[in-house]
């Protein structure tokens, strides 16, 4: 069963908040704005044909994760296809220390730019007005790709900018998340443009978004109220680096990734993420992820040095761009093995083995799912998970399902953040 609409698709826990219907529908019909649980999701603001909504639809990684690119290389059971993999960072200190892990994707949106191949790249960053929001910029020299630079762990929605950049003519890098890089291939099916104008796409590994209350409730772990903060730092500024808080009367809190990662974030992700096949970015030209030390054969999270990234390209437009960037002296990198991929990334590899039994439960259910052709679903699902994973992963999708803990406000409802006038 498939939605039949945005507002089942939000209705149901399924959006993810990129944008895309907002940049296609355009914004008198529809903007995006923080809804009444703490995500980015689409509202009405005038009429939305139902051709238009077709479109929209047609795009939705919330209706249909798109089937990953012919296979150019190997195509691992868990990690799909590596054209080539190394451990690499930034050769500019403060690009490695700013951004959180080696570095890697802000030092390729600074080759990019700075190589004449793109105009800009777009990505999120820090809002002006709150240090804890985040949003779609796009960033033209190396000071601005650096001021967004770090991890962002809350809502954005950095799709909503695609269609007045390709009306512009504008030629131009996307960085997002793995499920933005998949609604971008699936919006260059319909719009030509995009792939004349976008030619490079780039993600990082991710573990899934949270609400923007899961960041209010770090800052209130501290004993402050989240109107008083001036600065938020999510990681970075050393590796993993710190949770960084300042309030407007100078007071300043730093936690632990761990502490922050573990103890909030986690437990507040979109319900979409409990589904996802696709934490790294099989769509992607280029992904990266940290490169974790390894400590009695699990990663360890301790600020141990400077950071490392794990770089894989999966085209061969990705594989020339590491090596373009490599050559210019943009990145260091060294060799980087399958086994150790799979060691310290486990945690994607039972997200695969997982998500078979989670939309199983969903169609049990009879509730709408997204559809995952070309992911390996089905054999992760039924010939590599255990019996306590298939299990753990269908009761608890059926559980939160039963207790409507997926369901969310309908697109018709008023944003708990005012939505831009616009006039």
């Amino acid at each position: 069963m498939r939605a039949g609409s945005v507002n089942d698709i939000v209705a149901n826990g399924l959006c993810t908040g990129c944008g895309a219907c907002e940049s296609i529908a355009g914004r008198g019909s529809m903007r995006m704005g923080l809804s009444p649980e703490g995500f980015m999701r689409p509202r009405l603001v005038g009429r939305l044909e139902r051709a238009t909504e077709e479109r929209a639809l047609a795009v939705c990684t919330g209706r249909s994760m798109p089937r990953p690119p012919a296979a150019e290389g190997p195509v691992h059971r868990i990690f799909g296809r590596i054209l080539h993999m190394g451990r690499g960072h930034a050769t500019d200190p403060t690009i490695r220390f700013r951004g959180a892990t080696g570095g890697v994707l802000t030092a390729l949106a600074t080759f990019l730019i700075e190589s004449g191949r793109v105009e800009g790249v777009l990505h999120v960053g820090t809002t002006r007005e709150d240090p804890m929001a985040t949003e779609p910029r796009l960033s033209s020299t190396r000071a601005e790709v650096l001021a967004a630079s770090g991890s962002r762990y809350g809502p954005a929605a950095p799709l909503r900018m695609v269609g007045e950049l390709l009306d512009a003519g504008r030629l131009f890098a996307f960085i997002g998340k793995p499920c933005d890089v998949a609604t971008l291939r699936r919006m260059a099916l319909t719009d030509p443009r995009i792939d004349r104008q976008v030619p490079y796409m780039l993600a990082m590994f991710c573990g899934g978004s949270p609400s923007i209350d899961a960041t209010h409730n770090v800052v209130r772990r501290f004993g402050a109220e989240p109107s008083q903060v001036t600065a938020f730092r999510y990681r970075g500024h050393g590796w993993p680096g710190p949770t960084f808080v300042r309030t407007a009367n100078g007071q300043e809190f730093r936690q632990t990734y761990d502490e922050t990662w573990f103890s909030g974030l986690r437990y507040e992700l979109m319900f979409r993420c409990k589904v996802c096949t696709d934490g790294i970015s099989e769509h992607a030209d280029v992904v990266a992820g940290d490169c974790w030390v390894m400590e009695n054969g699990k990663p360890t999270h301790r600020e141990v040095g400077d950071g490392w990234n794990i770089e894989i390209a999966r085209t061969q437009r990705g594989a020339e761009l590491l090596k373009a960037a490599i050559t210019a002296g943009f990145l260091h990198e060294e060799p980087f093995s399958i086994p150790e991929l799979e060691a310290m990334h486990d945690d994607h590899g039972l997200k695969k083995r997982s998500v078979f039994w989670r939309l199983a439960g969903l169609a049990l259910t009879a509730r709408p799912r997204p559809r995952h052709s070309g992911h390996r679903v089905v054999r992760a699902g039924l010939l590599e998970a255990s019996p306590r994973e298939a299990w753990s992963a269908f009761s608890g999708v059926v559980t939160r399902l039963l207790k409507g803990r997926n369901h969310e406000s309908p697109i018709t409802a008023p944003a708990r953040a005012a939505i831009e006038s616009g006039d």
